[in-house]
């Protein structure tokens, strides 16, 4: 599908902010082959599942509380 320019992975990421998390303590994000992005409510608030993250690279909208619109 690339045209032999290799692989791209996506998985979620930084969800563990409920629980304290960190992205740090995710193996790949220190790699300078990862573009860590992280998430913003509707609103532009940082989510309550969200992680704090010094390796962000950019931030898009995602789902933010329970009553904010699911994007």
């Amino acid at each position: 599908g690339r045209s032999g320019k290799g692989n791209i992975y996506v998985w979620a990421s930084g969800n563990g902010g409920s629980k304290q998390d960190d992205c740090g303590c995710d193996g790949y994000v220190g790699s300078i082959y990862t573009i860590a992005v992280g998430s913003a409510s509707q609103t532009g608030k940082f989510p309550w599942y969200g992680e704090r993250c010094p390796a962000t690279l950019a931030t898009t909208y995602s789902s933010g509380a329970y009553q904010d619109q699911m994007i």
